[in-house]
């Protein structure tokens, strides 16, 4: 088991650290912002996602066998901890992967309100246009006097 174990964990590193280039670049590209190069780096994205539901699969074969082998665990790391000697490679593998785990998680974070901040900033491009740069909002309440500048992109029916 300790030498699929350590295959797996081999794997799963190096896909983690794809992951985290990937992440950085993409990172890079939101600051930029580079639409072309957006556009590229989803086609690595999408092969780094697969590749993560590999390891995913992979992962669940060895908890499966784990199970049969009465040797049951819930991840890899409390299973490590219980078939492996203390100071193994592959404990040191499932700490590192962990960390990697908390870094690609902050990092994903981190993309993600760059690019709702983004998505707010041309919502507020967007309505000064549709206010001709008045400042009124195009938006109005239900029994609130309407906007003198009614917007073409939100209010007008279609």
């Amino acid at each position: 088991m300790e030498p699929d174990i350590l295959q797996f964990l081999r794997q799963l590193s190096a896909v983690q650290e794809r992951t985290l280039s990937v992440l950085s670049r993409k990172q890079e590209l939101l600051v930029k912002p580079d639409r072309d190069g957006l556009t590229e780096i989803a086609v690595e994205e999408q092969e780094v996602l697969a590749q993560l539901r590999q390891c995913l699969v992979r992962r669940e074969e060895i908890l499966a066998v784990a199970r049969q082998s009465g040797g049951a665990a819930e991840s890899i790391q409390v299973l490590c901890q219980r078939i492996l000697p203390p100071r193994s490679e592959s404990l040191r593998l499932v700490e590192e992967a962990a960390r990697r785990s908390r870094l690609i998680q902050s990092q994903c974070a981190t993309n993600w309100v760059m690019t709702q901040k983004s998505i707010i900033h041309l919502s507020h491009l967007l309505e000064i246009v549709e206010t001709r740069g008045q400042g009124k909002s195009t938006y109005h309440r239900q029994g609130e006097k309407e906007s003198g500048f009614p917007g073409g992109f939100i209010d007008r029916a279609a």
